[in-house]
């Protein structure tokens, strides 16, 4: 890690919440998507630049079934990212390995488990509910083109990498429903919505 690192993601990020970490509190996020991003990291080295309440989740974090405030688990994903020095592509792959990893883990397994790729998308809302509170999923319908879903959400609390991340995400879950070769791309997004274009 180099010790230049910026931070600007993460700064891009906070100035479009009005209370910074703090913001949107009924949002959350499920533990175990920040020892996901926390796995294979070298933590010491990343405490010493994180700003104090990202410094204290990853010092102490999470047991996986808590839940903590979703802005937090973002501005730690984006800190990661700044002070790993990823590229938004490399951000994107690590979204889709890290995904995979924690879906194929024990305590997810039988979860993520499903015969197929459709009857993962029929229940991609309350799959979503497992690991986000505050913000919803919903799926519209399938078409010719493939299967569309609307993510909802606090105004800004998630930016157009978060969005693309979590679309990585998505695809991660497909993988594990035996899709070949899928593909979840963010058609359009806003403050508060994100359309997203599932196909595999």
């Amino acid at each position: 890690m180099t010790t230049g690192a910026s931070l600007a993601r993460l700064e891009r990020y906070l100035a479009g919440l009005p209370r910074g970490l703090e913001t949107h509190p009924a949002a959350q996020a499920k533990g175990s998507l920040v020892r996901s991003i926390l796995a294979g990291q070298p933590v010491p080295a990343l405490l010493e630049r994180l700003p104090p309440p990202l410094r204290r989740l990853a010092a102490d974090p999470p047991v996986g079934s808590e839940w903590i405030p979703e802005a937090q688990f973002c501005g730690l994903l984006l800190a990661v990212a700044d002070l790993r020095l990823m590229s938004d592509e490399e951000v994107l792959a690590w979204s889709r390995a890290r995904n995979r990893a924690l879906f194929e883990s024990p305590a997810y397994r039988i979860l993520m488990s499903v015969m197929s790729p459709g009857s993962l998308v029929r229940f991609a809302g309350r799959r979503w509910e497992n690991w986000h509170r505050g913000t919803s999923l919903e799926i519209e319908g399938a078409a010719d083109e493939g299967v569309r879903a609307t993510l909802r959400f606090p105004a800004g609390l998630f930016d157009g990498l978060l969005l693309r991340a979590f679309g990585e995400a998505f695809s991660a879950a497909l993988e594990m429903a035996n899709a070949a070769f899928p593909r979840v791309v963010v058609e359009a997004e806003g403050p508060e919505s994100a359309r997203y274009l599932a196909r595999w």
